[in-house]
């Protein structure tokens, strides 16, 4: 049997891997607060949906960072396969195993099939790659539309064929309305084309292609962007990047941590990280152009957003995914035809091996904020809710992951500080999704004589640690008696029992 042969029959064995690595514990890992606000948004009618998205805010841009796509797509899958965790998180696996494929198949086509293979393998079991392909989130959808956006544009200046221009043009857009972050991923495959004197000559084809991507974004590239960046820029969450982040992405293609490492792992992952960049750029000057290609692909994008985050704070590194998986092709050239010395490629894969186990391990076993065990939580309230009892949730991180688990339960939670980097959800997505916050305890307290108040334990650490008392707590405190306290990992739900009339 040759060995194309032999790659090819190991190509259904690589997705296998895929699929079983992003199938374990999809079923009973708790949904956590971004889950569920897109279950949510799935859950409304899209002219709800978009409602709650393009609506703008009174001095504050529009109501959501988020393009629609990836709702409107969980919205037909929700009503096909119901909003279980399993059902709602297996279009994230779908999505993430049909990933590995297509990068299997554009490896193939640049540096043959064992090194496709190879790079599969690392595909199939990345972490980073693993975690959000079992998430409800968009990062599955970006992931697979930046590779198929690369696929197309590699292909069609390749053979210059209608259909690999049109797979472009498709697959970027829809990257866009996936999320606007893929817009460095788009840069980035641009100036790859400006630095290769063979691809300059096809420029008036890709700035046509690049016109009919920008006039089919243009509704939202005019009518909502600026409001989301007008949102972004009057305080958001994210903060400037910094060194922390660049040892981060340095690691992207072997250790991104989703969940805080494990102590054992951060030296052996970050001297991984560190190793496998420097023989990249050793052995660049003597690569072939098309491993550079993906070496280029990869950083472009997380230089460009670092630069521009110094500026204006936009460097989310889940939106990194498609850097993460482009890094792998190149990793996946150096390892099979890089010229490496064999103890060289041996201590390598050995690396490799050590940080990728150990960081599924620690995905699949962590426990802990922003995801701790909700179902057991909703159960421990079922069990001893007493008719005119209150439930208070001091923010949105709890009470949104209970709504969906059980709206009766769910209670009320309140409203984060006006303008501050907390302040995400805006009224119009709370009227579009039927969830309102509560301005004040003493509103959501009522004239219930036991209130259970549920809160994350970090919320009192981190304000202990600016020096200032949790306002919350300390009015249930003041006002009521604390009879009960139980934990579920770092939640806390304290049930509390008026003293006086």
């Amino acid at each position: 049997m040759g060995k194309n042969q032999t790659a090819r029959n190991l190509t259904p064995l690589i997705l296998l891997v895929a699929f079983t690595l992003r199938t374990v514990g999809v079923a009973t890992r708790p949904l956590w607060y971004d889950e569920a606000i897109a279950i949510l948004h799935a859950s409304v009618s899209p002219s709800q949906l978009l409602y709650g998205t393009v609506t703008p805010i009174q001095g504050a841009g529009a109501a959501n960072v988020h393009p629609p796509l990836y709702f409107l797509l969980l919205h037909c899958w929700v009503g096909l396969a119901g909003r279980s965790p399993l059902a709602v998180r297996f279009l994230s696996v779908v999505l993430g195993v049909t990933t590995v494929a297509l990068l299997c198949r554009l490896t193939s086509r640049f540096f043959g099939r064992r090194t496709a293979l190879v790079t599969g393998l690392l595909a199939a079991t990345n972490p980073f790659h693993v975690a959000y392909s079992q998430e409800t989130r968009m990062y599955a959808l970006l992931a697979l539309t930046a590779v198929a956006s690369t696929w197309g544009l590699l292909r069609a200046l390749e053979e210059r064929r209608p259909r690999w221009w049109a797979l472009y043009v498709a697959a970027a857009t829809l990257m866009l309305y996936t999320q606007n972050l893929g817009a460095f991923v788009l840069l980035a495959l641009n100036l790859l084309v400006l630095t290769r004197r063979a691809w300059r000559r096809h420029l008036s084809t890709l700035i046509l292609a690049d016109a009919i991507v920008a006039a089919l974004f243009g509704p939202w590239l005019i009518g909502v962007l600026p409001g989301q960046l007008d949102f972004v820029g009057r305080g958001y969450w994210l903060s400037p990047p910094g060194a922390a982040e660049l040892v981060r992405a340095v690691m992207l293609p072997i250790l991104t941590f989703y969940e805080p490492p494990s102590s054992w792992l951060l030296m052996p992952g970050l001297f991984t990280g560190l190793f496998l960049l420097a023989v990249l750029l050793l052995r660049a000057r003597k690569a072939p152009s098309r491993a550079v290609w993906f070496l280029f692909l990869a950083w472009a994008p997380i230089l460009l957003l670092f630069l521009v985050s110094l500026w204006q704070p936009l460097y989310l590194e889940r939106a990194l995914l498609p850097s993460a998986l482009l890094y792998l092709v190149a990793v996946g050239w150096l390892l099979m035809d890089g010229g490496l010395p064999g103890l060289l490629r041996l201590s390598m894969a050995a690396l490799l091996l050590l940080t990728t186990v150990g960081t599924l391990g620690a995905h699949y076993t962590y426990v802990g904020f922003p995801r701790p065990p909700f179902p057991d939580a909703v159960e421990y309230l079922r069990t001893r809710m007493q008719p005119g009892d209150a439930i208070v949730h001091t923010n949105k991180l709890t009470y949104v992951p209970m709504e969906v688990y059980d709206p009766g339960l769910a209670g009320a939670f309140l409203a984060d500080p006006p303008g501050s980097p907390q302040d995400t959800l805006a009224l119009p997505t709370q009227e579009a999704l039927g969830i309102h916050a509560t301005d004040t305890i003493t509103t959501a307290v009522g004239t219930a004589r036991r209130v259970w108040l549920v809160y994350f334990s970090r919320e009192l650490d981190e304000m202990a640690a600016a020096g200032i008392e949790h306002p919350v707590v300390t009015w249930m405190d003041d006002h009521f008696a604390a009879t009960d306290r139980q934990l579920f990992a770092d939640l806390v739900i304290t049930l509390y029992q008026r003293e006086g009339p």
